[in-house]
């Protein structure tokens, strides 16, 4: 029943108690209870309750009910007395109904991919309706649909509070909105900022501290910063940057002495691991590991924590590749039986998850021996091992100086966990290694949906919180021939 239908009932209520319901209301009021299965219902709970609304006895239902209006048996008047009472019952339930002041859901969690979730107020269960609260997402990708019409994703890790049907706020972490014409006004807030969308795309990020980036994909937003007396207007390919966000992405723990965490335990970069297995990090020895960047303006310095790589379309500047090279001087002599090579991703920093899907990596080792040498600090796009400026070399190497070792997928939305490549063609490279060193090159085939997709990150050997790339070798036993 909808809202004028239950006020009818409540008014054919009143003039049933006040015994002024009239013949075509008496018709009309039975014909709802016959046709309306709200009605039924509501009934079904009224003639449970019946004794305790009206404090009836039995008494009182046995005895005509005199009135001056209506002249009945006492059996008519018995029924008349209990419907009339069930009917009370019956609309007041239905007029706690219509009247409930509990929150509504505003929200429904569309999709949850991968998702692994914290402390959050809210269910988590894909397909859940959503009231007002918190969702504290620790890793994947989640989809947020709005009553409004708005969808938010949330790109782990990330702490977002839903507030209503037009209106989230972003406690930190990073969110993409994608707004509809019918939901204009939609509104994203920070600790900070507040962002209001005229019918758009874009991207926030948010920190506790009040540090916020947004990002225009397409359309228009406007940016209301605390403390400031004019609003900004974005348009597409624009963004605002308050705190600076993209300076400490582009070259993060660049001084590790100035890190407000602690770094934790990591692995030694060379050890035992038994079995006649031995692992080494890039950490170890003339290890070492980088990435070139497609647009010129950038270079490596060899510092950074993680190694980016990312394949784009839509701008030639942000190709990425990553090199890593292993020093092999430990195991030389030695026959090696077995191999994987081992990487940890991290978040990046940089793009938008939801912007790219599910992500094919190729893994090539560098066979041409003379371009081991290459340099860490300063390695360029236009001068990197197996490298030209050829349109297929923004995916893969120069095919006839490498080989390739494997591939492997990282799902849409992951930003932790490890990824490992192996077989017998790893193991045939160090094998046929002549000089204690041995290079491979990271390069990402998909390309992304859509500008400023996510740049992949992988933690390098500067990295004080995750594991470097590893090499796991296993070596035949000494004395065994």
């Amino acid at each position: 029943m909808n809202s004028k239908e239950k006020w009818q009932l409540i008014e054919l209520w009143e003039q049933a108690r006040e015994g002024t319901l009239s013949e075509d209301n008496s018709n009309k009021l039975s014909q709802i209870i016959q046709d309306e299965p709200e009605a039924l219902r509501l009934l079904a709970h009224a003639a449970l309750l019946d004794a305790e609304i009206q404090h009836l006895d039995a008494r009182e239902l046995t005895q005509p009910v005199a009135t001056s209006a209506r002249k009945e048996s006492p059996t008519t008047s018995w029924r008349w007395h209990l419907v009339t009472g069930a009917l009370a019952a019956a609309i007041a339930i239905a007029a706690l109904t219509l009247f409930d002041q509990s929150p509504a859901p505003v929200a429904t969690l569309a999709k949850a991919k991968n998702c692994k979730w914290g402390s959050s107020a809210l269910p988590t269960l894909e397909g859940s309706n959503l009231l007002p609260g918190t969702l504290d997402l620790l890793e994947g990708m989640a989809t947020l649909h709005f009553n409004s019409g708005a969808e938010v994703i949330l790109e782990a890790p990330v702490c977002l509070e839903v507030l209503s049907s037009m209106e989230c706020q972003v406690k930190k972490g990073t969110v993409v909105a994608d707004v509809p014409p019918q939901a204009k006004g939609f509104t994203i807030v920070t600790p900070e900022t507040r962002i209001v969308d005229w019918g758009t795309r874009f991207g926030v990020s948010a920190a506790e501290d009040g540090k916020c980036l947004v990002h225009v994909i397409e359309g228009l937003v406007e940016v209301q910063r605390h403390g400031e007396k004019a609003s900004k207007e974005l348009r597409a390919g624009q963004r605002v940057d308050y705190g600076g966000f993209m300076a400490g992405a582009t070259n993060p723990d660049a001084d590790r002495d100035e890190q407000p965490e602690p770094g934790r335990w990591l692995p030694d970069p060379l050890r035992d691991l038994g079995d006649g297995w031995q692992a080494v990090t890039t950490g170890y020895g003339e290890g070492r590991d980088t990435w070139i960047q497609s647009n010129a303006s950038i270079q490596a310095t060899g510092r950074e924590s993680f190694l980016r790589v990312k394949h784009s379309s839509h701008d030639g500047r942000l190709d990425r590749k990553a090199y890593i090279a292993f020093d092999l001087q430990r195991f030389k002599g030695r026959q090696i039986l077995d191999a994987e090579l081992e990487l940890h991703i991290e978040p990046s920093e940089l793009g938008f998850a939801s912007l790219v899907p599910d992500a094919t990596f190729v893994i090539h080792a560098l066979i041409d021996e003379s371009q081991d040498q290459w340099p860490e600090d300063g390695l360029s796009w236009k001068q990197a091992p197996a490298h030209d400026a050829t349109p297929q070399c923004r995916t893969a190497p120069i095919a006839s100086q490498t080989a390739l070792i494997g591939k492997f997928m990282v799902p849409q939305g992951t930003t932790r966990g490890a990824f490992i490549v192996g077989g017998k063609m790893l193991t045939e490279v160090l094998r046929q290694d002549s000089n204690g060193m041995v290079t491979f090159i990271i390069c990402r085939q998909t390309d992304e949906m859509a500008r400023n997709g996510l740049a992949h990150a992988f933690a390098s050997r500067e990295n004080t919180k995750n594991t470097p790339p590893t090499l796991r070798v296993k070596l035949e036993h000494e004395g065994v021939k």
